[in-house]
């Protein structure tokens, strides 16, 4: 797989993003897409290991597509900057929570895992699991390999206590949180080093208690 590939026709993308130059460039856009769901492909036969759950997901269920819906502003770029896959029960668009994969050019490449927008029943559903749970996310977050890997829970949080809930809760500051996803970002020469691929897997070992936190409460 060729991640400088993808990463330099990302890069032109950036600068030129339009539906013109997408089809004049459709041969490349393919190639490059060819080349992500390789290493989509890949992730997916290590994560497996990983998360059993993952059996008879497929690259193809996991990736995002470079288009932006159509509900985008007027006068906003067509395409987004980057390529990405949630791998997660189900695939992409699954309740569950998803390991993360992002290739973008300017040192914005991310991978981690979590739900970034969970709709309404499923936060529900997760606040209650934390106050049912009192410090077990708590001990996730503050495990010293995930604190190395990651820079906190990426999300808004509310500033006062959601409806239902004591301002004065054990862990009522993780339940102000509206999403629960982590995420650790890549330069652009750590993307394209030949190991990689073969470094994530690590990296989503250790999410996985957070997955395994997220999930419960959804699959009951």
């Amino acid at each position: 797989m060729n991640i400088r590939l993808i990463l330099d026709f990302l890069h032109e993308l950036q600068k030129n993003n339009s539906k013109s130059w997408m089809d004049e460039n459709r041969e490349r856009y393919l190639v490059a897409k060819g080349e992500f769901h390789k290493l989509t492909a890949h992730l997916l036969d290590d994560l497996r290991l990983i998360d059993p759950q993952l059996n008879k997901v497929t690259p193809g269920e996991c990736i995002f597509r470079i288009n932006k819906n159509d509900f985008s502003k007027k006068g906003e770029p067509p395409y987004k900057d980057h390529f990405g896959a949630g791998i997660s029960p189900g695939g992409r668009h699954s309740p569950f929570a998803n390991y993360v994969l992002v290739l973008s050019p300017g040192g914005k490449s991310r991978a981690g895992g979590g739900i970034r927008q969970p709709k309404p029943k499923q936060l529900e559903l997760i606040r209650q699991e934390i106050d049912y749970s009192p410090g077990e996310l708590e001990s996730i977050l503050a495990e010293t390999k995930f604190k190395e890997a990651f820079v906190g829970l990426r999300g808004e949080q509310r500033k006062t206590a959601p409806k239902g809930y004591n301002k004065d809760a054990p862990n009522i500051e993780l339940i102000k949180y509206n999403g629960y996803q982590v995420l650790h970002y890549f330069t652009d020469e750590e993307v394209c080093a030949p190991d990689f691929p073969d470094s994530l897997p690590e990296l989503y070992r250790t999410v996985k208690p957070l997955h395994d936190f997220l999930n419960r409460p959804l699959a009951s």
